[in-house]
């Protein structure tokens, strides 16, 4: 009984032992889940703060107009990666708080900087800006910009009269402009 006991455990492990040597062989293979997140963001850069002024310069000879200044020194950064779901883009709007009568706002913005990668957007080319929200950057795709000042695109402010009997003198009439990024 002792000799069956000692063959029979021999045996089992010789089976065991053949079990184990058939499955190792020259590979081997294990899964791997890559999550990739969905991203919609936007910032304005500038070297010192965002906030900016455009003073209409009085004229020094009777018979001018008023002239507007213009500024170029905010940058507008994004990151985005579309979620796959059917939205081929994404845009960047912009929309005014409020407007002021008798004078136009607008905003130019630059081609997309060489820095970044992926699907930068188009500039929507000169914008007047009101309380409703305007495409300024369109045809976004996953891509980023790159941060700060010098990376995104370069946005030019301008004011523009559209009717000159409406202006009243006025001194720092505070606005804010809001961009959104969202699917187009």
């Amino acid at each position: 009984m002792k000799n069956l006991s000692k063959i029979l455990l021999v045996t089992l492990g010789l089976a065991y032992a053949g079990a184990q040597a058939q499955t190792d062989d020259g590979n081997d293979q294990h899964n791997l889940t890559i999550s990739i997140p969905e991203v919609a963001l936007v910032d304005l850069e500038a070297a010192s703060g965002t906030a900016i002024t455009l003073d209409a310069v009085a004229p020094t000879e009777a018979g001018s107009a008023i002239t507007y200044p213009a500024d170029s020194t905010i940058w507008l950064n994004y990151s985005s990666i579309k979620n796959g779901s059917g939205e081929a883009t994404r845009v960047i709007q912009a929309k005014l708080s409020a407007v002021i009568a008798g004078v136009d706002i607008k905003v130019t913005p630059s081609a997309a900087s060489a820095t970044g990668d992926g699907a930068k957007g188009t500039s929507a080319g000169t914008v007047t800006l009101t309380t409703t929200d305007q495409d300024v950057i369109t045809s976004i795709g996953s891509a980023y910009t790159g941060d700060g000042v010098d990376n995104g695109h370069r946005l030019k402010y301008s004011l523009a009269t559209n009717s000159y009997s409406a202006l009243d003198a006025a001194s720092g009439t505070q606005l804010q402009i809001t961009y959104t990024i969202s699917d187009e």
